[in-house]
């Protein structure tokens, strides 16, 4: 079933309350926003499953297509494409569950990082393996009980790559070919930061839209956002010829 479709008026409220925010508080109060579901419990949710309602609110408010664009890093030729976001969509996470990882004698029980965990590693000198440690809910060698801080670099790195399994939306990356030059890449695709940057677009038309038109004819903010898009662009160009 397709998304309700979310309407420019509350788009552009969630967005006003993220402007003045940093990452990863702006992904989160967005989706506050349009949802209304408490800014605590979606800080909570797995970051593939916080990327997962990103997609699903960007198809309600904005559409399917996504159109992208980037650097071909042996030739530097620019490559635009076309995704889709259902395409791009992985299933849902738990957000309550657990995981254990058992190596050489180790046995770590895990969950999976959230917002609230990269917010508070933001600064960390190792931000990191701070993250990772937050994620552990207990580990042992043996019988032994070891802080996540004792974790030996090779665990470190199991851990790392066992979450990146987990949460498959937390860590999608794109198949590139160059038609310029034929290299083959892999690209990482931060949803989060791509999303922001089309409601960032977005908003900022929008502002345009009602400032000409409340200009033009008077008409409130709340008229202007009521009428249809097509509308809207249909009576600037009224007012500019």
């Amino acid at each position: 079933m397709p998304p309700i479709p979310i309407d420019d008026a509350t788009l552009l409220n969630a967005w006003e309350a993220t402007t003045a925010l940093a990452r990863p508080w702006r992904e989160v109060v967005l989706l506050a926003g349009v949802s209304g579901e408490p800014v605590d419990v979606l800080a909570r949710l797995p970051i593939g499953e916080r990327d997962r309602r990103l997609l699903v609110m960007r198809t309600a408010a904005l559409g399917e297509r996504l159109d992208c664009e980037t650097p071909c890093p042996a030739c530097g030729e620019r490559l635009e494409m076309a995704l889709e976001s259902p395409a791009l969509a992985c299933p849902a996470v738990d957000a309550g569950s657990t995981s254990v990882l058992e190596d050489g004698g180790w046995r770590v029980r895990f969950r999976l990082p959230t917002s609230a965990d990269l917010a508070a590693c933001l600064g960390e000198p190792a931000a990191g393996r701070a993250l990772l440690a937050s994620c552990v809910v207990e580990a042992a060698e043996g019988d032994v009980r070891r802080p996540p801080q004792e974790l030996p670099p090779h665990l470190c790195e199991e851990l790392s790559a066992r979450m990146a399994a987990l949460d498959p939306q937390a860590d999608v990356r794109l198949a590139l070919e160059c038609p310029a030059c034929g290299h083959g890449w892999q690209a990482d695709l931060d949803v989060g930061a791509f999303v922001l940057a089309e409601v960032d677009a977005h908003a900022a038309r929008l502002l345009g839209e009602v400032h000409g038109l409340a200009r033009a004819y008077g008409w409130s903010e709340a008229d202007i956002l009521a009428l249809s898009t097509a509308r809207r662009r249909r009576y600037l160009e009224l007012a500019w010829s």
